[in-house]
């Protein structure tokens, strides 16, 4: 049986079957479906080439996106990572710098306790050592000062003597010089009072002391002064006449030499008799009496009275007791202010070497703490960062990131 055309339904002749029309339809499409083929492929490869770019774009796109997430990410992680390494570097280097001020301080402290006990000995040792010559050295002042004054006191007679002889000086001369002394001495210590000396040639005592009680005067002390190398009993018959010359019981003897056995005060025939050095006070227990009787306005024959008493009282031995030993503890104590003043001078001298020893000794071992710390530093390492180094870094850190 016939075929038919697959084209156009029709039969096809007995001469030609199928293979033979499906090779004729094969030549005549060839050539069309190679064109075709070739249409389709530019096609198919201008669509491809379009797809591709797309994709390739999109994918770039895509890429770039998740490179800049990462690229932050990473940087974000990086940067937390640098802080977190930079904090810690820097509470490791306060921890380290708070050690070393603690052992520096130590041993500050361990070298200045040292410094101070074995300044503290030094400076024992020193006081004692020095108390010791100190008092060797008053010991032997006394027994100097003793043997000096025995000695003073014999050349000072022998030199008065000669200079008698070599000036050719009276004893009228001499006593003026004493008189005079006494006389400024007595103005000085009461200027509120009338002291008068009385001239040569005028009958009468050397020096009469007016005490005033307000306006008027109270009572009389009459001075007699006497520089003469030997003691005379005409003094106390002299002394005798004044208190009838002056109407008062108040005489007083101021003299160098004394009766014998006497010394520094003492009381003859109801005279007193005083040294010079002791007139002054004398004069102010004489003359506090006549001012409180003064004040007690008593009567001219009361008032007599009261100072015969006042006077007897002078003149007994009790009163003399107490003022010889009011003047020895005058006397000592000026010799103790002496004594102590000169110990103080000596003491101060020691203690301000001794000072400027613990001073000397105290740089010295600060200059040696600073040299063993500075040397241990250096061996250890660099210094710890401080606080705005630290921060410093971390900036560094991280533009360094930005540019890796």
């Amino acid at each position: 049986m016939p075929g038919r055309c697959p084209v156009c339904g029709q039969s096809l002749p007995d001469a030609i079957n199928q293979n033979e029309l499906q090779v004729r339809i094969q030549k005549l499409a060839t050539p069309a479906l190679a064109a075709e083929k070739r249409k389709l492929k530019e096609e198919f490869d201008n669509q491809l080439a379009t797809a591709l770019e797309a994709s390739r774009a999109s994918t770039e796109r895509r890429f770039e996106r998740e490179l800049r997430t990462a690229e932050a990410r990473a940087q974000k992680d990086a940067e937390l990572k640098l802080n977190k390494q930079l904090l810690d570097v820097e509470k490791r280097a306060k921890v380290a710098e708070a050690r070393a001020k603690r052992e520096v301080d130590q041993a500050r402290k361990d070298a200045e306790s040292c410094m101070k006990k074995e300044a503290a000995l030094i400076a024992r040792n020193l006081v004692r050592e020095n108390e010791h010559k100190i008092a060797k050295i008053q010991n032997d002042r006394e027994k100097e000062k003793v043997r000096y004054e025995a000695e003073s006191a014999r050349l000072q007679g022998k030199l008065e003597a000669l200079s008698r002889k070599l000036e050719r000086q009276s004893g009228e001369q001499l006593g003026a010089d004493a008189e005079f002394d006494l006389y400024s001495e007595l103005k000085r210590s009461f200027p509120e009072d009338r002291v008068e000396r009385i001239g040569k040639g005028v009958k009468g005592a050397d020096i009469v002391h007016e005490v005033r009680e307000g306006a008027r005067t109270a009572g009389r002390i009459i001075y007699e002064s006497k520089n003469t190398l030997s003691w005379q009993n005409d003094f106390i018959t002299q002394a005798k006449k004044y208190k009838t010359q002056y109407e008062t019981p108040h005489v007083i003897i101021v003299t160098r030499v004394f009766p014998s056995k006497s010394k520094g005060l003492c009381v003859v025939k109801e005279i007193p008799i005083v040294d010079k050095r002791m007139a002054v006070a004398l004069a102010c227990v004489i003359r506090e009496g006549i001012i409180e009787i003064a004040k007690l306005h008593v009567s001219g024959q009361s008032s007599d009275e009261k100072s015969q008493e006042l006077y007897r009282y002078i003149a007994s031995d009790k009163f003399t007791t107490r003022f010889k030993e009011i003047a020895d503890c005058v006397a000592s104590l000026r010799e103790q202010q002496h004594k102590e003043r000169i110990w103080h001078e000596n003491a101060w001298q020691i203690g301000s070497k001794t000072h400027e020893r613990m001073e000397g000794r105290h740089r010295e071992v600060e200059a040696q703490i600073r040299a063993i710390v500075r040397g241990n530093s250096r061996k250890e390492g660099p210094r710890p960062a401080t606080s705005s180094e630290n921060w410093q870094r971390p900036a560094n850190g991280i533009r360094q990131v930005q540019r890796g």
